[in-house]
């Protein structure tokens, strides 16, 4: 990063060796292992300091420490890392914030006005790359400032797109680029330059600091130790603990919409249609039992014309592959007119899949049923269609024994956002849940878990550390929701690994997936694993 940590400047922010550390994580949250195959848990811990007004209360300098954070996540997504706390809500301590005012001087040495500097110690979870050598010098230059209000001096240079939207600036973040190396380091000298000229530079800084762009600095990763092998509690999740009355495992899976719903290659149907070829796949036995709205789900018609024999490969096909279409179907526009029935068909509707299956425990046997509620459409655009989305949520919240999304983040603040549902949205019955999102472990990780009634005991959470892709983001979806139901006894390393799907450009991608909540598992499937048999 060449002189952008010359001793000059940036000397004093390093020379503080971390010394606001403190034991745990403020606010009385407690770190917790979490397993990966991809990532190793690790604390990761930095100084920052921000300029605030001098008249600043904690919640304006905090509302500055937590826009600086966010730009982390982009700095530390470009090297393999992902970071738990949301916006840091958890981490931030006023009483260990060293207070400082001071007096910018203009260009000419003309004194200006009075700013106060905030220095800040951050402390997080961390999930690390396994690749990354341990121990290795991890420099991190943030974003400084209203840095969206600088849109024009960050893009494209700064980002990785062209144009970003504005409030997304952090997320696109990307300081390794070149181009930006070379801006970070342009300011450094500039910075020392100025700072070099002020009569008092205990109790001045210059107007170039004052107006930076960027904070460099330097994060310490610590290593956490490998948990122990856990296993998700299969024993309660098909009630032989509990509930033992249940005859049906109830799991939901929700699929957003990338870009346009009414396009029949929309990644969110194309997606949610590979999910469903997938358990197919490994469970001919599945079918459909009810739709809502009603559908007739294979029947499709070309120039006024039903077509005969209509199956699910087909539908499949024609979406997934663009391929087996029918005779019927031999020109470009006759094709746009069975894709645009699949998005009728499938979209915007619950469609509810059925396995019979007998499972039995330690010589105890129970006839079950697998219900799959699935939903592909909006869940964000417009308040009507988040509160409907909602809606659908709080419902699956309370019936699910088994949860998942798969589809954008929305930055953590879509409707899916855990702080818009409380305990009392949830049972006291143990539950797994999967966010298949880009960095869903900083938006969904320990939230949720920490609004469940029952805790880290009753919800275990399976999240990304990294950019999850559309491109069969859904076959890892159904491999989840396999592995949890096919009787194997997956321990949750096994099942994430299960989860690796082979991309276009990379095999066995994984977006550093994660389950918290597994500590404190107690099923041992290697004492007592349970037998899962499909029934015809």
């Amino acid at each position: 990063m060449g002189r952008a940590m010359n001793a000059s400047r940036w000397g004093w922010l390093l020379a503080l060796g971390l010394c606001a550390c403190v034991d745990g994580l403020v606010g009385g949250h407690d770190d917790r292992d979490v397993t990966s195959v991809k990532g190793a848990e690790n604390t990761i811990e930095w100084d920052g300091f921000v300029y605030v007004d001098p008249g600043a209360g904690d919640d304006g300098i905090g509302a500055a420490i937590r826009r600086q954070v966010k730009s982390s996540l982009g700095a530390l997504r470009e090297q393999g890392i992902g970071i738990r706390d949301r916006d840091a809500q958890r981490n931030l301590d006023p009483t260990s914030w060293i207070r400082t005012p001071l007096r910018v001087v203009d260009a000419d040495g003309t004194p200006a006005e009075r700013v106060l500097r905030v220095t800040y110690h951050y402390r997080d979870t961390a999930l690390v790359d396994r690749s990354r050598t341990a121990g290795a010098p991890l420099e991190l230059p943030l974003l400084f400032g209203d840095y969206q209000a600088h849109y024009a001096d960050l893009v494209p240079a700064c980002t990785d797109e062209r144009t970003p939207a504005g409030d997304s600036l952090w997320y696109h973040y990307h300081p390794g680029r070149s181009a930006c190396r070379q801006k970070i380091a342009t300011e450094a000298s500039a910075i020392d330059d100025t700072t070099a000229a002020l009569t008092e530079a205990n109790d001045q800084i210059s107007r170039a600091d004052r107006d930076r762009l960027f904070m460099p600095t330097r994060a310490v990763l610590t290593p956490a130790d490998d948990p122990r092998e856990t296993f998700p509690e299969y024993d309660r999740l098909w009630g032989f603990a509990g509930d033992t009355s249940r005859t049906m495992l109830v799991a939901y899976a929700f699929f957003g919409v990338d870009q346009d719903e009414s396009n029949p290659h929309d990644y969110g149907l194309r997606e949610m249609l590979r999910y469903q070829r997938t358990l197919r796949q490994h469970f001919p036995q599945l079918h459909v039992v009810r739709t809502d709205p009603f559908s007739m789900l294979l029947d499709f018609w070309v120039d006024g014309k039903k077509l005969d024999g209509v199956t699910w490969n087909d539908v499949e096909n024609w979406v997934i592959d663009n391929t087996g279409f029918p005779p019927e179907a031999s020109t470009p526009a006759q094709r746009d007119q069975l894709l645009a029935q699949v998005v009728e068909h499938f979209s915007e509707r619950w469609i509810y899949w059925e396995l019979p299956v007998d499972v039995e425990l330690g010589g105890v046997h129970r006839n079950m049923t697998v219900q799959i509620r699935v939903f592909q459409g909006y869940e964000d655009g417009n308040p009507e269609v988040r509160q409907h989305a909602q809606w659908r949520y709080l419902e699956a919240f309370w019936d699910a024994d088994i949860f998942s999304y798969t589809g954008h983040s929305h930055f953590g603040h879509g409707p899916l956002a855990p702080f818009y549902y409380g305990a009392g949205n949830f049972p006291w019955r143990y539950q797994v849940m999967l966010i298949n999102s880009c960095l869903s472990f900083n938006y969904y990780d320990q939230d949720f878990i920490d609004v469940h009634p029952g805790g880290s005991g009753y919800l275990d959470v399976v999240t990304n550390g990294l950019a999850a892709y559309w491109e069969k983001m859904d076959e890892a979806s159904a491999r989840y929701l396999i592995a949890l139901i096919d009787g194997h006894n997956d321990s949750w390393s096994q099942l994430l690994q299960s989860m690796h799907v082979d991309l276009p450009w990379q095999r066995g991608y994984d977006p550093m997936r994660a389950v918290n909540g597994e500590p404190d598992n107690q099923f041992d499937a290697r004492a007592t694993p349970i037998t899962v048999r499909v029934r015809d």
